[in-house]
Order: structure tokens, then C-alpha cells, then sequence
């Protein structure tokens, strides 16, 4: 029989030779070696906690770091406590891990179990999303609210939460306002895209208002870094006015729309309208797609889906075209009415509106992109046409003044704004009013939540351009004057660059002889993070 000194002397040799199975002695795996001042050293990659070895990026006591305790239904996947059945399907990390709250930032996620068809939401917002790998994945931000938000990812019947994950910001405009030359008039509503590297593309465009004859087939890239206009190595399949560039997930640029006016029956010579581009920034050149839309389409609208893919609807059909970006080819979908110079816009929570349009059209229909149907929304309480859309940070739709009647015959420019909210499921017509009615105007949504209103038509059955600039601020439900622009403008589009800036692009009033040759330029100023 041995004896308790014999038991004694057994375990320190066991702990002085650092043995890695001290459940043999009752005390629970620590992986840690005892020195002579009884301090404990821990073998990488673990760390000491409280007298234990641990592996902090596992350990749900010590999640990242010493004494962070992932709470009920989380685990520690990578360091981060995030809420999972299993690490095996997590989100880790996002980089950046903040942006502003217009929404348009690309953004990284790091985790694990990722798949083609995984939903990304930023707070109650759904974000459009590329998957690249197991492990990685692109995204756009949607709009939101100021203020740190969680991120979720859902895939297969599995859901994954990381709290707190994504901030959202506010900046400002700095002014004033500044021309860019272009190397070419581009009027009518050119095709204008802000790329992920930040540049803005600049496709198609007419050199003189009105006429198809005279729409152009090149492109040119307005890079911020060195206030520059550079065109583009070659040409576009085929001639384009009044058509729609948007960025893919993917980096390039997917142009369509032709030189036609809108019921197809006055086109450029030798154009056609069912032919797509896409534009690779890495090269500077334009494709051909694969294949081409399943209709020519003029006047065109797109928005990108929260899987990657793009939503097309023109103002000569019924019909939309949704274009895979991986696959180059275009489906399409069977819809009523058309919305002949309407409005489209993807909403917060992923799904697209488009309604509105000439006629007094109150119309409006919202498109679901996971079942691909249709339904019917509450109308609008105003017929508008020639208007311009833009999903708020809280999760509104604001649509924005219009021709009451017709668009093409610059009928009673509307000073009023509407907004749908999406949680009642009706519109209301905003207390607050520009201060003139606008049609053909142009419209950017900016980094600290409000609208800049810009140009158009303001007086009725006249092709009268107007240099004003309405702020609408949907918070504080104001409107107020800013700064005007350098030229009279209309027919044309406005951006928000990744930078902040406002860019106006394109232009020219009917009846005129020529287009305007500028960009009009407004600088971003960064707000607190």
C-alpha cells in the first residue's frame, strides 16, 4: 500500500514535467506549466486568464480578451462573441466597420461558412451581397440611422449575429460649388456611376438636347483624387441617351439603355437598344455582354438586387430585365403598368418601388427579390412624372416634385414631396415644400441625411432651365435654400461620391442648340466617426 507522502511526491513530478493531462489529477485541462514562483505560463496560442490557460479566440469566458464573456446563445468564433449555433457559420469581422448614413460605402465581411444566396443585413437594412469565398464577402451599405448597428447574416436556415458591428456616420457639403470640364458635351441624363475605387463613370449622353442623332457611344471617368476627366479606351457597343450605368458588386459597370426616345419609334441610325456594356475600371475598356436585354429599352432605370443582380425597367414596356452578373445574361419579368418616366429606387429592407409616371400616373408596385413577384403598393396622392426617388436613412421612400401631367411637355413642375413609410405601408404629403416646383431636376441623397433638390424645369410648358438648389432635411422637416449652381440645369443626374462630394453631370434645356459641357462639383466635408 503507498503511502500519502509516496501520492504527494507522484504529483509534483507529474507538474514539474508540465503534463498536459492533468485531468488524470482532477484539476481540469489548463495547458499550463507551473514555474518555481508558482506563476503559470501558457503555450501559445493560448494566454493566461485568472491562473488558467485559455485560447481567447475560442474561449466563450474570455472572448478576445481576459474576463469578455460571451453571453447566452453566443459563442467565441475568431475572437468575437457572436450569436451562432456554431462557429462553423459566423461573421467576425467588417472592415471598415463604420460608413455614413446615405449609405453607398462597399464594405468587407470576414467569418465563416459563407455561400452563394446568403442574406447580409446592416440593422434593419438588407445590403446587396457578393460572396467571394467560404470566408469572405463584399457588400453596399444601405441607408441607416447614426449610430452603432448590428450585422446578421442568414444562410440555409442558419442565422449569425455580430452586435454592435457597424457604425453609421454623419458629414457635411463643404461648398462651394465648382465646374470640371469635360472632353465632350454629354447632355439628356447620360449614364453615371460612382465605382468602387471611387472614380465616376460617365457614359453616353447626347451633344444636342432632343435628338437621338447626335448620342454618343463614348464614356469618360472623372477621377476626385486628381480632378480630372479622362476618356474612356474605346467605345460602347452602341449609342446611348438617357440611359443607366450602375456599379456591380464585382467592380465593373453595367450600362444599357439606347439612343431612342421612348416608345422606340425615333432612334439613332445603326443603334441598338437591346445591346448591354459593362465597364471594367482595371482596364478602362467597355464589353460587349454575353448576351443582350430581351427587349431594346430606352429611357432606362436599374437598381441593384440584394443578390448582386440588377433590375431594369425602360419607359417603351411593361416588362423589367434582371441582368446575372455572372452568367452576362438577362431574364425577363412579366409586370403592369408602365411607369413612362417614373421613378424607381431599392428600398432599406432590399426590396425595389417603382411607380409613378406621365399621364398623372399615381401608380406604384414594390418588387420582392427573393420570390421575383410583384405587389401592389398604396398610390401616390399626386401624379408625378420626371420626378426623382431616394430611400432615407429611417427607412422612408422620398419621392420628389414631378410635372403633374406630362413630363415630356414640361406640364406644372410640383413643388410637394411624398413619403412611404414602409411600416404603415402609406404615403404622406410632406407640411414642407420646395421652394418652386421642379421636373427633369436633379436629386442627391448626402452624408448628413438631407436631399439637395438641383435645377430642372420650374416653369410650366416652358424649356426654361433653373439654377436653384433646395435643401430638404426629412428629419427636422425643413426645407431651406442652398447655394446655386454655376449653369441653368436640367435633364441631368447627380451623385454622391464615396468621398462625400456631390457631382451634377449632364444637362441641356429643350429648344437649345447645345448640351452643357460641364460637371458641376460640390465638395464633402467628413463629420465625426
Amino acid at each position: 500500500m503507498r503511502s500519502a507522502v509516496g501520492i504527494a511526491v507522484l504529483v509534483l513530478i507529474s507538474c514539474s514535467k508540465g503534463s498536459d493531462n492533468l485531468d488524470d489529477l482532477g484539476s481540469g485541462d489548463t495547458g499550463a506549466e507551473s514555474a518555481s514562483d508558482g506563476a503559470v505560463t501558457c503555450t501559445a496560442p493560448q494566454v493566461e486568464c485568472s491562473g488558467k490557460c485559455v485560447d481567447t479566440a475560442t474561449d466563450k469566458g474570455n472572448c478576445g480578451t481576459c474576463g469578455v464573456s460571451c453571453g447566452g446563445g453566443a459563442e467565441c468564433c475568431a475572437s468575437k462573441c457572436v450569436e451562432t449555433a456554431a462557429c462553423a457559420f459566423a461573421v467576425t469581422s467588417v472592415s471598415p466597420a463604420g460608413g455614413w448614413q446615405n449609405g453607398g460605402d462597399y464594405v468587407s465581411l470576414t467569418g465563416s461558412g459563407f455561400a452563394a444566396g446568403m442574406k447580409v443585413f446592416i440593422g434593419e437594412g438588407r445590403a446587396p451581397v457578393l460572396v467571394l469565398d467560404a470566408s469572405n464577402a463584399r457588400i453596399q451599405t444601405p441607408p441607416g440611422p447614426l449610430g452603432p448597428v448590428d450585422i446578421r447574416i442568414e444562410s440555409a436556415g442558419k442565422t449569425a449575429v455580430l452586435r454592435g458591428a457597424f457604425k453609421y456616420a454623419e458629414g457635411g457639403l463643404a461648398g462651394p460649388w465648382a465646374q470640371k470640364p469635360m472632353s465632350k458635351v454629354r447632355g439628356e441624363d447620360p449614364g453615371v456611376a460612382v465605382m468602387q475605387d471611387g472614380r465616376v463613370l460617365v457614359a453616353g449622353g447626347t451633344t444636342v438636347p432632343d435628338s437621338t442623332a447626335d448620342a454618343l457611344d463614348t464614356a469618360e471617368v472623372y477621377t476626385r483624387s486628381t480632378d480630372k476627366v479622362t476618356p474612356v479606351m474605346n467605345a460602347m457597343s452602341t449609342p446611348r441617351w438617357q440611359n443607366t450605368a450602375i456599379t456591380l458588386l464585382d467592380g465593373r459597370v453595367l450600362v444599357v439603355g439606347g439612343a431612342c426616345h421612348f416608345n422606340l419609334t425615333t432612334c439613332k441610325a445603326g443603334s441598338d437598344p437591346a445591346a448591354a456594356d459593362l465597364f471594367d475600371p482595371s482596364t478602362n475598356t467597355f464589353t460587349p455582354t454575353k448576351s443582350k436585354l430581351t427587349i431594346g429599352r430606352s429611357y432606362t432605370r436599374a437598381a441593384l438586387l440584394p443578390d448582386g443582380k440588377v433590375l431594369i425597367t425602360s419607359a417603351n414596356d411593361d416588362s423589367l430585365d434582371i441582368f446575372d452578373p455572372i452568367t452576362e445574361t438577362f431574364t425577363k419579368v412579366d409586370h403592369s403598368p408602365r411607369h413612362v418616366f417614373g421613378f424607381m429606387v431599392r428600398m432599406r429592407d432590399g426590396r425595389v418601388m417603382l411607380g409613378a409616371g406621365d399621364g398623372g400616373t399615381t401608380a406604384v408596385e414594390i418588387f420582392d427579390p427573393d420570390t421575383k413577384t410583384f405587389k401592389t403598393a398604396a398610390p401616390l396622392a399626386q401624379g408625378r412624372s420626371k420626378l426623382t426617388a431616394h430611400t432615407l436613412p429611417d427607412g422612408r421612400v422620398m419621392v420628389i416634385g414631378g410635372a403633374s401631367v406630362s413630363a415630356g411637355g414640361v406640364n406644372a413642375p410640383l413643388d410637394s414631396i411624398e413619403a412611404f413609410d414602409p411600416k404603415t405601408e402609406t404615403w404622406s404629403t410632406m407640411p414642407y415644400k420646395m421652394s418652386k416646383g421642379r421636373c427633369w431636376h436633379a436629386s442627391a441623397l448626402v452624408r448628413d441625411g438631407t436631399i439637395l433638390s438641383m435645377g430642372g424645369y420650374a416653369i410650366p410648358t416652358k424649356c426654361d432651365p433653373d439654377d436653384t438648389v433646395d435643401q430638404i432635411d426629412p428629419v427636422k422637416g425643413v426645407v431651406t435654400t442652398f447655394a446655386t449652381l454655376p449653369n441653368k440645369n436640367t435633364e441631368w443626374q447627380a451623385v454622391t461620391l464615396l468621398d462625400g462630394s456631390v457631382l451634377g453631370v449632364g444637362g441641356g434645356a429643350c429648344g437649345t442648340p447645345t448640351a452643357l459641357p460641364d460637371l458641376d462639383f460640390l465638395p464633402g466635408k467628413d463629420g465625426p466617426k
